[in-house]
């Protein structure tokens, strides 16, 4: 697949997803996907080596993370990959096969790029908070104090609006629209109008659900549980991002992070 080979590659068993996540990300780097900083490989060891001709590189600025002990290089993916094969997919898909692999992994790999950018902003807004503050965080990661560090950036106030904000979108995009409540139309004109109406008397009906106990509604109109991806961000996205800040901290100010901050795990597994 134009991958980079690796030792021992004949002795390596790749799943469905990591054939198909590998040559994606070969295919994207050609196109200098991965020259962004906001941008990471799931397997940067396999992506090819040496100049990209295909197009010409961008310049990106050079001052939004620290480059300082390989900060700016810290890449979680390797336990975000596991959590969502082994937690996030359980969660929100019911148990079967309905023989529709091939787009199933293209949008798994969607969704798999989409939280990697999601978590690794984590780095972009530690470094925002070390620079409020690179005092106390010199002096925390000084005393290999990674409770005191991950105390010091947490906002909780902020993690709450998060899991409010993503149960509500879930709720609202996660369902199919209520036509019941669509007025019949009378003619073309109404058409607009009575879409509009159908459209704010779902996202009422869905707001209310997603921040009550789900009873107000037909939940088989849903074809996501809200709570499911509420608890998604709790117990993994939230973390990771965390975790991720924490190791990018350490490093930024010139330290290794603790083991349980390594990027194949998490430092709480609450999934």
């Amino acid at each position: 697949m134009g991958s980079t080979p690796l030792e021992g590659d004949h002795d390596i068993d790749l799943s469905f997803l990591e054939y198909m996540l590998i040559g994606t990300e070969v295919l994207h780097c050609g196109v200098r996907r991965y020259t962004s900083p906001e941008e990471h490989a799931f397997f940067p060891e396999r992506l090819p080596k040496g100049p990209m001709d295909a197009l010409p590189m961008l310049d990106y600025p050079t001052d939004l993370l620290s480059s300082t002990g390989g900060a700016n290089q810290v890449n979680f993916n390797p336990i975000l990959l596991k959590k969502y094969v082994n937690a996030i997919v359980p969660k929100i898909t019911p148990v079967g096969d309905d023989e529709q692999h091939g787009s199933t992994v293209l949008s798994d790999i969607a969704a798999l790029q989409a939280l990697s950018r999601r978590v690794h902003y984590g780095k972009f807004v530690a470094e925002s908070k070390y620079r409020s503050n690179p005092e106390e965080y010199q002096r925390l990661v000084n005393a290999g104090d990674a409770d005191g560090v991950m105390k010091l950036l947490t906002n909780e106030a902020v993690e709450e609006q998060v899991l409010k904000r993503a149960r509500l979108k879930a709720a609202t995009y996660g369902r199919e629209p209520l036509l019941s409540v669509m007025p019949k139309l009378e003619n073309k004109d109404d058409d607009t109008a009575s879409i509009i109406a159908a459209a704010a008397a779902s996202a009422v009906v869905a707001a209310v659900e997603a921040m009550g106990d789900g009873k107000v509604g037909s939940n088989k109109q849903q074809k996501v549980d809200p709570s499911a991806i509420e608890s998604v961000y709790r117990d993994i996205i939230i973390p990771l991002t965390k975790d991720i800040e924490v190791a990018y901290l350490f490093r930024r100010c010139g330290k290794e992070p603790p083991p349980a901050f390594a990027p194949d795990r998490m430092s709480t597994d609450a999934m």
